[in-house]
C-alpha cells in the first residue's frame, strides 16, 4: 500500500468530495468533523493504528465528513479492493475499526438527538493568540465520598481523555474507547460511555458522550436531557462529579498553563 503525508493543518477530503480509498494512520492526529445547524462539530480525533474515511468507499458515496490532519501525519491509502484483507481478515486492525466506528457512531447519534448542541458559555477575559502548554491532572475524592475503589491520579497526556464504566465481558472491552475505566457496582452512576476531557476552539472541555445520568461540572449539569453536552473548562482547579449531584465519583480537574 502506498503512504501518504500530510501537513498539519492540512485538509485530508472534505465532506461531499467523491469517496475513493480509506486511511489507516501510522503516525499523527487526524481530526473528522461535520457540517450541522450549529456549525462544525468534531466527531472524532484518530491517531495512529486507526482508520477512517472508509464508509463512503464501502457505500459508494460521496464523504459524509471532513478529515483534517491536526499534526504532521502519515497514512497508508487502503483501496477498496485492499479493505477486506488489510482490515476484516486481520483481527488486531478489525478490533480497532470497530472501537472507532462505534464511537463515531455515538458521537453522531448524539448530535442528531441532542435539541441544542450548545456549550454552556464561560466568561473570559480575551488573550492573544499563541500556543499555550498546558499540564492536566486528574486526581478521585473518594476519601471524601467513601467510594471503594483504588485512588485515581492520572496527568492527561492524550486528548480526547474518555471515562466510562469498565466491562466485565471480555469481548465488548476490546470494543472500549475509555482511558479511565471505573469499575462500580449496581446502581450505576456511570454509563459504559459517559464522558470526555477535550481540547477544542482554545479552551478544554468536558463533553458527554450520551451517559444516562450526565456530569456536573463546576455546579453545572452536562448532559443530552440538560440541554447542554459540553462545558468549558477553566484553568485551575474544576470540581467534577460523574452521575447524579449526589453520586460518589468525584474528581479535582487541575488544568495549569506553563506558558
Amino acid at each position: 500500500m502506498a503512504t501518504e503525508h500530510f501537513q498539519r493543518g492540512q485538509v485530508i477530503f472534505r465532506e461531499g468530495d467523491k469517496s475513493q480509498e480509506a486511511y489507516f494512520i501510522v503516525n499523527g492526529l487526524v481530526e473528522i468533523t461535520i457540517n450541522t445547524a450549529h456549525g462544525v462539530q468534531s466527531l472524532a480525533k484518530i491517531g495512529a493504528g486507526e482508520i477512517f474515511g472508509e464508509m463512503g468507499m464501502i457505500m459508494d458515496r460521496p464523504r459524509s465528513a471532513t478529515a483534517t490532519a491536526l499534526e504532521n501525519t502519515a497514512a497508508e491509502v487502503i483501496s477498496e479492493d485492499d479493505f477486506e484483507h488489510q482490515i476484516v481478515q486481520r483481527p488486531e486492525r478489525l478490533h480497532v475499526y470497530l472501537a472507532t466506528l462505534f464511537e463515531r457512531i455515538r458521537k453522531t447519534d448524539l448530535l442528531l438527538t441532542t435539541s441544542t448542541n450548545a456549550t454552556v458559555p464561560l466568561q473570559v477575559k480575551p488573550k492573544p493568540p499563541k500556543e499555550p502548554v498546558f499540564r492536566v491532572k486528574l486526581r478521585s475524592r473518594y476519601d471524601e465520598t467513601g467510594f471503594e475503589h483504588e485512588p485515581v491520579s492520572k496527568t492527561i497526556t492524550k486528548l480526547p481523555f474518555r471515562i466510562g464504566r469498565a466491562y466485565f465481558d471480555t469481548a465488548v472491552s476490546s470494543l472500549a474507547r475509555n482511558d479511565l475505566s471505573i469499575e462500580e457496582k449496581h446502581p450505576y452512576q456511570l454509563s459504559r460511555n459517559h464522558c470526555e476531557i477535550d481540547f477544542e476552539h482554545g479552551r478544554f472541555i468536558l463533553r458527554d458522550r450520551g451517559s444516562k445520568l450526565g456530569t456536573w461540572v463546576n455546579g453545572t449539569h452536562v448532559s443530552v436531557d440538560a440541554g447542554y453536552i459540553s462545558c468549558p473548562l477553566q484553568t485551575g482547579e474544576n470540581q467534577i462529579t460523574l452521575g447524579n449531584a449526589d453520586s460518589p465519583h468525584r474528581y479535582t480537574l487541575a488544568i495549569e498553563e506553563l506558558q
